[in-house]
């Protein structure tokens, strides 16, 4: 929740941002006119509009209305649930922030910075940009998903939903297959992998028992992966051939790969589908658009 003390400042930090963004330059510039000369502009304004809505605040020749300041509240508020402007005290620094806010904009249209081409430039982009917003949200606002469509979608992808499988296992290499026979052979009688793995292998991970700790099938080499696949926790794999010489590889433990039920990925499904009609539908308006509109587009000049 935001305090007058903690809320105040945020409209002035919200607008202020562009304005820095613009250059030191322009910066400079904007501060070098006095407030005194600006004061005596604003009163040469011309004489107040007709104002619709309750006079909250009279700012020299504008007004800030009570039904204008409650919807500043409310957007301003929709932007996170952390924001609450409902008390007594943050709403009078809210205010004082519009105030200052319009203070500036007053100032900066006495120094004609209103008129600048930047200034005018960036108005204009961000019309066109709430233009465009505007006609998106009227063109998908009847776009829907159906619960049948999200239940198929399911059904057909329902494995791509699944968390990688992750198995761990240990691993003994020798460097021929007569050794690797022999080892198994002691396997099969109830040697101890990770003992045997001590003293047989070659491979780097000797020292630790053969362990390779938790692996994806596509990890490790291609008979690796085959191997590894078709075996459950506890097992002992068939001696096959790698780049280091012979393996044989047990499956200690499994885990992921199960497929999440429809309930849990619900939601994700649904924003999906509806993501993929409402660019459909805009894709549907932009190509009619093009199709009626005369475009001509000089391509040779794009080098």
């Amino acid at each position: 929740m935001i305090s007058r003390s903690q809320g105040s400042g945020i409209v002035i930090i919200l607008f202020l941002l562009p304005i820095f963004l613009l250059g030191c330059d322009q910066i400079q510039g904007m501060f070098q006119t006095s407030l005194a000369t600006s004061k005596s502009k604003v009163s040469e304004a011309p004489a107040q509009p007709q104002v619709q809505g309750t006079v909250l605040a009279r700012i020299n020749n504008d007004v800030i209305t009570l039904e204008s300041f409650d919807e500043k509240i409310k957007n301003l508020e929709s932007l996170s649930p952390d924001i609450r402007i409902d008390t007594p005290d943050a709403k009078k620094g809210y205010l004082n922030d519009l105030i200052i806010q319009e203070l500036i904009v007053q100032e900066a249209k006495a120094r004609g910075i209103d008129k600048a081409k930047d200034i005018k430039d960036a108005v204009d982009e961000f019309k066109k940009g709430a233009m465009v917003r505007q006609v998106i949200m009227d063109e998908t606002k009847g776009v829907m998903v159906q619960p049948s469509e999200i239940e198929s979608f399911y059904n057909q992808y329902k494995k791509e939903f699944a968390a990688p499988e992750e198995i761990k296992v240990r691993e003994i290499v020798v460097s021929s297959e007569a050794t690797a026979k022999e080892v198994l052979i002691s396997l099969l009688q109830g040697a101890d992998f990770a003992s045997v793995a001590k003293e047989r292998s070659i491979a780097p991970s000797a020292g630790k028992g053969g362990d390779l700790g938790f692996v994806h099938l596509g990890d490790k080499f291609e008979n690796f992966g085959k191997a590894v696949a078709v075996l459950d926790a506890g097992q002992v794999s068939p001696i096959f051939k790698g780049p280091d010489g012979f393996y044989i590889v047990k499956v200690e433990e499994k885990k992921g790969g199960a497929v999440p039920q429809l309930a849990e990925v619900y939601d994700q499904i649904k924003n999906g589908l509806l993501q993929q009609k409402q660019s459909e539908r805009i894709k549907e308006l932009s190509d009619k658009l093009k199709r009626d509109a005369k475009i001509d587009i000089k391509e040779d000049l794009l080098r």
